[in-house]
């Protein structure tokens, strides 16, 4: 199979292409649908705020999921169970974090927001590092887990992109306000296992990636890469 590093289309179509406006925030009838909840009762104990699934291909609810975050003084921590993805993909899931979307463009934080420019991201101090990795079973269902700590250095797809498209610039500052940023979680796809390279597909942003993909096409070749799904979590009010 002939690839090339889309490098250049894939940033168009992961920053805001395929139909969707922005693709770390949902069109406005679809964020109101996914508004995080907080479930628990008070005890002293830190509740869990729980938020939809979402695809990134007809921005729709996916059924039988859920995600949830844990946010404590010094880390955050997520769960994930999805479905509807496919049988044998390598999938990873990764933390997108606005540490202050206050100082985010227009009021609402998005890819504008990830890297520097006119519009910013002055202020914001974004981040977007690994979480966790899988494989999809024979029911396209993938549970993930992580815990973030304050200021943990991982693979950053801010760093990536920095590094491999000519004139971009950011910095990814990891998580920094733990109990106030907008986290949003990405589910990503890898394709098929390509032997000798489960390690790397399962662990690292462009690992097993030869050819980038919009957000949201399923049925990938070996060598394929693209977003899948996603969860947001605004930041608690107060």
């Amino acid at each position: 199979m002939r690839t090339k590093l889309f490098l250049s289309l894939f940033l168009l179509a992961w920053l805001g292409a395929c139909d969707a406006e922005r693709p770390f925030q949902p069109v406005t009838d679809v964020h109101e649908a996914v508004e995080a909840k907080h479930v628990g009762i008070n005890l002293g104990v830190p509740a869990e705020t729980q938020a939809d699934v979402i695809r990134f291909s007809d921005m729709e609810v996916v059924d039988g999921t859920r995600a949830g975050l844990l946010r404590e003084d010094e880390e955050i921590r997520t769960r994930v169970h999805t479905a509807e993805l496919s049988h044998g993909d390598v999938i990873t899931l990764w933390w997108v974090i606005f540490n202050h979307p206050e100082a985010c463009a227009d009021g609402a934080c998005g890819e504008a927001d990830l890297f520097d420019g006119p519009n910013g991201p002055t202020g914001v101090e974004p981040s977007c590092l690994y979480a966790d990795g899988s494989i999809v079973g024979g029911n396209g269902r993938a549970r993930f887990h992580d815990r973030l700590p304050v200021e943990e250095s991982r693979d950053s797809c801010i760093d990536f992109f920095v590094e491999a498209v000519e004139g971009l610039e950011g910095q990814d500052h990891g998580l920094t306000n733990p109990g106030g940023a907008e986290v949003h979680l990405v589910i990503r796809s890898h394709g098929p296992v390509i032997p000798g390279m489960l390690p790397d597909q399962r662990s690292s942003f462009a690992g097993g990636c030869q050819e980038f993909l919009g957000a949201g096409v399923d049925e990938l070749e070996p060598g394929q890469c693209s977003d899948q799904q996603f969860a947001v979590f605004a930041a608690p009010d107060g």
